[in-house]
């Protein structure tokens, strides 16, 4: 594939010798080394996750190290099939969404960028950015958070849109992490508006996917598939179909579909996003589509095809690839399809990993998840009083826990109070689950936990 700016590759080599890093340690668990060395040769372009990956590692503003104006490097330019990693699952549009072609907007090739002079000074890179990378790679959020707000608030005053976008994607990566849901889907709303007055289809993508997954994140699902299904549609014009964009884009609605239990395009949907998790021929971006796909077959009531592909996922992602969250959330992903499959003994070891990884974060939203999945593990063994004693710390007025997360251990609290034959209490955590699915918009997920409220009463 052609690269329009044959300089990127030497700036990011250059860069990277000068701040003594290998390729390895500047791929991080975004790409892989030989990426790095195709971008450097010049023979791929990059997609805007890896051009900010790649900023973030290297300490430079986007603007210096693609060598001019993020939109107008991305907005005439294909984009590389093999890009980064896909974040946990995504997912996309209505089956054939994706498929059809969409009118390109004409568009003006921008022009070369001129080669930097020897003499050319170097723009620092605000000392605050470089501070919260150091506190991210240290799993200190709460200090990342903060600089990169500042730093945020400070872009916003000065009017510049694009540096905007870019400090407020990092900033919401952060908070994700460490579990601000609420408060990274009010940025990206913002973040959202500001990308629609800005030329960039790509720009586009890339925040309309993240707001569609902090919808999905926080509950509202139903508004969730607005801002996939318009990223979706804009992926031909943007050069990203059949790029990790793409992928990542489909297996955000394939987890989206789920959650609201409208499972009818979902099988479709998972052959097309592991169909170009293939064809991208990068194993990170493989291993999380078939992680993906092994939780929407598990959601499905699918428990051998769930367990086929999490063995699978298993084969390319590791500790070393992904990183401290997205490791903890597919130890969590496996220990459920194991118990889901009753193999207890090996669920029994991912659950003391994923225990073991939630101690170095101190996020109590993972801790509570992690609570939950400990719970089902005793319950599995028959040990109902106590997952209902940790059920229990877990629904009170302080609970880390929202939305349909908090539905589901409800329901699962419900379902100890049956096996105890304390049906009047099982009908009402059922009759509280069945209410956040409804103010969450999870309409069909409310009327089965209805019906089985009513089962709960007949027997």
């Amino acid at each position: 594939m052609r690269n329009q700016h044959p300089d990127f590759g030497e700036r990011v080599r250059a860069r990277r010798r000068e701040l003594g890093l290998s390729q390895q340690q500047l791929a991080g668990d975004v790409v892989t080394s030989s990426y790095i060395s195709l971008l450097e040769s010049g023979k791929r372009a990059p997609t805007l996750d890896v051009i900010i990956h790649l900023a973030e590692q290297l300490m430079m503003p986007v603007d210096e190290l693609v060598g001019q104006g993020i939109a107008g490097s991305l907005a005439a330019e294909p984009v590389s099939a093999h890009s980064g990693a896909v974040p946990g699952p995504a997912a996309s549009a209505p089956a054939g969404a994706a498929a059809a072609p969409q009118p390109s907007r004409p568009r003006t090739p921008p022009p070369p960028p001129a080669s930097p002079s020897p003499t050319a000074v170097r723009t620092p890179t605000p000392p605050s950015q470089i501070l919260a990378v150091n506190a991210m790679q240290s799993n200190d959020y709460a200090r990342s958070i903060e600089l990169l707000r500042d730093l945020y608030a400070q872009v916003l005053a000065e009017g510049d849109p694009m540096r905007s976008i870019e400090v407020g994607l990092q900033l919401q990566r952060a908070l994700q992490t460490h579990g601000d849901h609420d408060q990274r889907l009010a940025l990206l709303e913002e973040l959202a508006a500001i990308a629609s007055d800005q030329p960039s289809d790509a720009v586009r993508v890339a925040v309309l996917t993240e707001l569609g997954s902090a919808l999905r994140d926080t509950g509202y699902l139903s508004r969730a598939r607005t801002p996939l299904e318009s990223a979706l549609a804009l992926l031909r014009p943007a050069d990203l179909h059949g790029t990790s964009e793409h992928v990542r884009l489909l297996g955000t609605l394939v987890s989206v579909l789920c959650e609201l239990s409208d499972t009818g395009p979902v099988p479709a949907l998972i052959s097309e996003m592991l169909e170009l998790a293939e064809s991208v021929d990068a194993p990170g971006i493989l291993g999380r589509s078939q992680w993906v796909a092994a939780m929407a077959y598990d959601q499905l009531g699918s428990a051998e095809d769930a367990h086929t592909f999490i063995v699978r996922a298993r084969q390319h992602l590791t500790p070393a690839t992904l990183t401290l969250r997205d490791w903890l959330r597919f130890c969590r992903s496996t220990t459920s399809i194991l118990l889901n499959t009753g193999h207890l003994d090996d669920a029994h070891e991912w659950l003391l990993g994923a225990e073991q990884t939630t101690s170095l974060m101190n996020v109590p939203a993972e801790t509570a998840a992690l609570a939950a999945l400990r719970a089902r593990h005793e319950s599995a063994l028959g040990r109902h009083e106590s997952a209902l004693k940790l059920y229990v710390g877990l629904t009170g007025e302080d609970s880390p826990l929202s939305g349909l997360q908090l539905a589901r251990v409800c329901l699962a609290k419900a379902e100890e109070l049956r096996a105890l034959n304390r049906p009047e209490e099982a009908a009402e955590a059922l009759r509280g689950a069945a209410a956040i699915c409804e103010e969450n918009g999870a309409y069909q997920l409310a009327v089965q936990m209805w019906r089985r409220m009513d089962e709960i009463r007949s027997h």
